[in-house]
């Protein structure tokens, strides 16, 4: 029974830590689209520095 309990414990906290480092993945997600609609408008008015051909790369 005593084994019982603590396997129970052990996978508990490992529920525990994985529904923590899921709030904070949310968290972070939940800034970047703040930030990106924040800063949409600023940002549209600003000329391009790079262009689709600067990102280009050569495959060999």
């Amino acid at each position: 029974m005593k084994s019982d309990i603590q396997f129970i414990k052990e996978e508990l906290s490992e529920i525990k830590q994985m529904l923590h480092e899921l709030l904070l993945r949310y968290e972070a997600v939940g800034m970047m689209k703040l930030s990106n609609h924040s800063l949409h408008q600023f940002l549209q008015d600003e000329p391009d520095i790079y262009t689709l051909d600067d990102a280009k790369i050569v495959c060999r």
